[in-house]
């Protein structure tokens, strides 16, 4: 997570995740299993409860070479 020194500022939350063939069929799976991480572990809940606002979540997948990125 990037945090802002102002609390109005822009917040950023961040997950990275490497495709494993034997746990995801492709690399829109593997986006989705970042996305649910960051929803269970409460991620953006942490930021709001000490007073952050402005906050964007980002998914960055990688197969090999092949870099997906999501803002959601």
């Amino acid at each position: 997570m990037l945090e802002p020194k102002n609390k109005n500022g822009n917040s950023f939350i961040m997950e990275f995740k490497v495709y494993k063939e034997q746990k995801e069929k492709d690399i829109e799976e593997t986006i989705e299993n970042a996305k649910k991480q960051i929803e269970e572990k409460k991620y953006e809940e942490n930021l709001r409860e000490r007073g952050f606002t402005n906050i964007t979540k980002m998914v960055f997948a990688f197969k090999g070479k092949d870099v997906k990125m999501v803002i959601y």
